[in-house]
């Protein structure tokens, strides 16, 4: 980790920048393209996730820009302790790829710009500008793609936990995990028949017929998760 704890007086409002990143030939060009705007502070450059953790914790620092795949502690995983750590810290992600489950657990947990590595620099920049400003960043529309269809299974999770009592959300988790309609009862203090009236509804109102099309629907939209 190179870390310079100097600022120049009167630029105590520039916003302050850590660069993470396991390759050093990567990470020293980004620092450079970082720094070449006059306006912007690089505060760190840190080549573990752990590094990163360490600066953010001691240092006042107003985003962070981080390469996805990364040994030991991955740029997602570290997302997500920069988020609970810090629920207001800007993260920006640079990646050669990203499936879409990364990309939905990366912005439920605050990242709000998404390079490719085989942008242009200049995007990057921008992207940093726009996600500083308050604004969300994404120009492949491979990505703008995914992102839409997080949006709709979003939309869809929200419909069926409306549609659900917190009861049938409980007893479907558990049908959904395999469990029968004893071992429910048993789990949750009541009568077989209960569970099955419950299932009943939930197989109503979701308009399904079998505990296989229950699991399904579970799994696509992680019903099992807060």
């Amino acid at each position: 980790m190179d870390a310079d704890n100097h600022q120049d007086p009167g630029s105590s409002m520039s916003p302050r920048i850590v660069v993470v990143d396991d390759h050093l030939i990567v990470l020293d060009a980004l620092c450079l393209l970082i720094a070449a705007e006059s306006d912007w502070q690089v505060v760190a450059k840190c080549r573990t996730a752990a590094e990163a953790i360490e600066v953010v914790s001691t240092e006042p620092v107003d985003l962070v820009v981080l390469d996805l795949r990364m040994p030991e502690m991955t740029g997602l995983d570290l997302v997500r302790r920069l988020h609970s750590d810090r629920p207001d810290l800007v993260c920006v992600i640079l990646t050669a790829d990203i499936s879409d489950e990364e990309l939905a657990e990366a912005m439920r947990n605050g990242v709000r710009g998404f390079v490719l590595k085989e942008q242009a620099p200049s995007v990057l920049i921008e992207c940093i500008r726009a996600v500083l400003a308050g604004g969300s960043y994404v120009v492949d529309q491979s990505l703008s793609a995914a992102i839409d269809r997080i949006g709709e299974h979003d939309v869809e999770r929200q419909s069926v936990m409306q549609k659900l009592t917190p009861r049938e959300l409980e007893i479907s988790r558990l049908a959904a995990e395999g469990l029968r309609s004893r071992e429910i009862a048993a789990r949750l203090g009541i009568t077989p028949g209960t569970v099955k009236l419950h299932l009943h509804s939930v197989y109503s109102k979701l308009n399904i017929t079998t505990r296989v099309e229950l699991a399904n629907i579970s799994q696509r939209l992680q019903l099992g998760s807060n």
